[in-house]
């Protein structure tokens, strides 16, 4: 029974980690998309590189800040460019 218990704290503070994990990183995009840096709270923050996914519709960018040196990695849902057809 007190391995159930331990087991069972320990996958519930891993979920709450990987949520809260989730909702900073969903608060900085919002301020990126408004063109705020999120460490430095100034304007300027601009797109350093893009990567497309490919027919799986994300796309890697990396936002870098000029003035504080800000840099982080968002993977973006940018819409598939693959065609429905299948080729063999």
């Amino acid at each position: 029974m007190y391995t159930f218990t331990v087991i069972t704290i320990t996958v519930l503070l891993a979920i709450l980690a990987y949520y809260l994990y989730l909702k900073q990183k969903g608060e900085k995009l919002t301020q990126i998309d408004q063109g705020i840096c999120p460490e430095c709270g100034e304007k300027g923050i601009e797109i350093k590189r893009v990567k497309g996914g490919g027919c799986s519709g994300t796309a890697n960018m990396i936002y870098h800040c000029e003035r504080c040196g800000y840099e982080e990695e968002f993977n973006i849902e940018a819409g598939g460019s693959c065609g429905s057809g299948c080729r063999l």
